[in-house]
């Protein structure tokens, strides 16, 4: 048998499957790193453009918004509680258009507060008109231990009849609709661009957050291919050219000879130089991972609360009114004949 043939045609034939896999993994290795850098420079574009809209937010009168809306709708309940004091904090804000941006359990408080005072105001009313009574009824007793009446039939104390006059709290001036509808508009087109973004970036993590440029496969045929070339390539070549008459066996007590002679030095430059690429290649491939401290501060722009606490506030209310409502509808289906 040929053996020369044999090697020669063997180390041909893996050194063609290597070129051809190895080529193919290395224009994949580089069109991953050309994407990695695109996506590395949308990861920065989003976050300015994030931090924009967070300046921007920063810039709107939600205090002032609130505050406003917050003291006129007080007084509101403050009318609606003179007609029917029996109103729970829940019913009054159910009638009330307190701002979505004012958390419901703060709301709900002030509520709660404003009709703990409309109850003191009245037990210190109770409590101040007994002792007018009490006076009263005290000074016709000592009058009449000394004979004295009034020939005209009034009193020197104040009359039991008398209710003092109820002093209400001053309001404020109308509500200036004007400023508030303008700054609410504000508030409202901000938060359409901030959605829209906040979808992107969801859009853009989606897409990145498993590090698709790093591929474990690229990897494992990268060290299969270099596999190939040391087993397929580099040792069949090493045999030649073969003596004759010669039969090739396993043997390893030759191999420091053959690897210090001419051939052998060859083939070991060949083999590391070779080898040094696709280590290069395979360190270039698993260096294609995302930091996670960017994907999390990214991540932390998909909440709406990171752009303004404000914005998290309107959203919770709207979960709870949300859930109100639902439970407000289970007894309505309940209550529907089978």
């Amino acid at each position: 048998m040929d053996w020369n043939w044999f090697f020669s045609s063997i180390a041909q034939s893996a050194a063609a499957i290597v070129g051809i896999f190895g080529a193919f993994i290395i224009t994949k290795v580089l069109s991953n790193q050309a994407k990695f850098g695109e996506k590395s420079v949308r990861f920065r574009s989003l976050r300015t453009d994030a931090a924009k809209l967070v300046d921007s937010a920063n810039q709107l009168a939600f205090a002032w918004y609130v505050r406003l809306n917050r003291k006129y709708e007080l007084e509101e309940a403050m009318d609606l509680l003179k007609k029917d004091d029996d109103l729970d904090p829940n019913q009054l804000y159910a009638k009330l258009n307190f701002p979505p941006f004012l958390a419901r359990v703060d709301a709900i408080q002030d509520l709660q507060d404003l009709k703990d005072q409309r109850d003191l105001a009245a037990e210190d009313k109770r409590r101040r008109h007994e002792e007018a009574v009490r006076q009263h009824v005290e000074q016709q007793k000592r009058l009449g231990q000394f004979g004295f009446r009034n020939p005209l039939g009034f009193s020197d104390g104040p009359s039991i009849f008398i209710e003092p006059t109820e002093i209400s709290p001053m309001r404020s001036l109308s509500r200036p609709w004007a400023e508030l509808s303008k700054e609410r508009d504000a508030i409202d087109a901000l938060e359409v661009e901030v959605r829209h973004h906040m979808r992107t970036i969801a859009d853009f993590l989606a897409t990145t957050k498993s590090n698709p440029e790093s591929s474990v496969a690229i990897t494992w045929a990268l060290a299969m291919v270099a596999g190939l070339f040391l087993i397929g390539v580099i040792y069949p070549l090493s045999f030649l050219p073969t003596p004759t008459p010669w039969t090739p066996a396993l043997e390893f007590h030759g191999f420091w000879a053959r690897l210090f002679s001419l051939r052998g030095m060859l083939l070991t430059a060949i083999s590391a130089i070779f080898l040094a690429a696709l280590t290069m290649f395979a360190v270039m491939n698993r260096r294609l991972r995302y930091p996670s401290s960017e994907v999390k501060s990214l991540e932390d722009f998909t909440h709406i609360g990171t752009y303004s606490p404000y914005y998290a506030i309107a959203e919770e209310n709207e979960k709870i009114a949300r859930a109100q409502a639902e439970r407000e509808r289970q007894p309505e289906h309940e209550s529907e004949p089978v």
